[in-house]
């Protein structure tokens, strides 16, 4: 049976100092800010049905279909770790998924001799779905005594109730962000999207440019650098130029953000 599964000078000229400061906010800009990419996502075995939600999308699919081979044919020294990077750290599928890749996770660790991490993945599934039960025309009859066991002693410690109803997962549909967040600076926009390596960047570039222009702007107010007719000098120069360059970079997020948006629901 197959088994399921900074310079002395007064006077400077502005261009030549607003590109310096552009210099630097590129440069800080060029640091790495794409997130890791998620862990290969897979789970459960081939008779769990296609399910939509948050596990409905492309790359997602694919790596399904590899951890039900995986699991299919008991090859469980690559289907636990992908049933891991399934759940952990975060669920990465629709909650039906969810369900069956923590059952086929405890089923493979069992497999395996890891019979406490076994009965870890065991409860978290028993938690959710007190009335869950393992096929006995699927699972070896010793692993769905384990499971009975592990029931019993959940309810006589008040972990779950003893008369609990088969539960059906619910999938929880997330809804894109407004647009309108889009078009806020200080990385706003990212963070809505879900890049908060983007959203740092642009967050911690901007507070530094409009710290520095704010800064240089009050010190040229207290020494009366105002009005037509006066030299340059190197502090209004410098509020200019971090005040141009957060512009540039706030511009430059908001196009960055509202390219990145995705409308349709998760």
């Amino acid at each position: 049976m197959v088994a399921c599964p900074d310079p002395s000078s007064r006077a400077v000229q502005k261009v030549p100092h607003a590109l310096a400061w552009l210099t630097v906010v590129f440069g800080l800009l060029r640091a790495p800010m794409a997130e890791a990419a998620p862990p290969v996502v897979v789970a459960a075995a081939a008779s769990v049905a296609p399910a939509g939600g948050a596990g409905g999308n492309a790359d997602t699919k694919v790596t399904f279909e590899e951890a039900v081979n995986s699991f299919k044919y008991q090859d469980f020294d690559n289907a636990v770790p992908q049933l891991r990077a399934l759940l952990y750290p975060t669920p990465r599928v629709d909650r039906r998924r969810e369900w069956q890749a923590r059952e086929y996770l405890g089923a493979a660790l069992w497999w395996v001799g890891s019979k406490n991490e076994a009965n870890d993945e065991f409860t978290a599934l028993l938690v959710r779905d007190a009335a869950h039960k393992l096929d006995p025309a699927v699972y070896p009859p010793k692993m769905v005594g384990d499971f009975d066991n592990l029931r019993s002693n959940l309810v006589r410690l008040g972990v779950i109730k003893a008369d609990a109803q088969p539960q059906e997962p619910i999938d929880v549909v997330q809804q894109p962000p407004a647009f309108g967040l889009m078009f806020v600076p200080f990385g706003v926009g990212q963070f809505a999207n879900h890049s908060p390596g983007k959203g740092a960047a642009f967050l911690a570039t901007e507070v530094v440019l409009a710290g520095l222009s704010g800064t240089f702007y009050y010190l040229n107010q207290r020494d009366g650098l105002k009005g037509p007719g006066h030299m340059t000098t190197v502090n209004e120069a410098t509020q200019l130029s971090a005040g141009g360059a957060f512009f540039a970079v706030a511009i430059i997020g908001i196009l960055e953000a509202a390219v990145s948006w995705n409308g349709a629901a998760k």
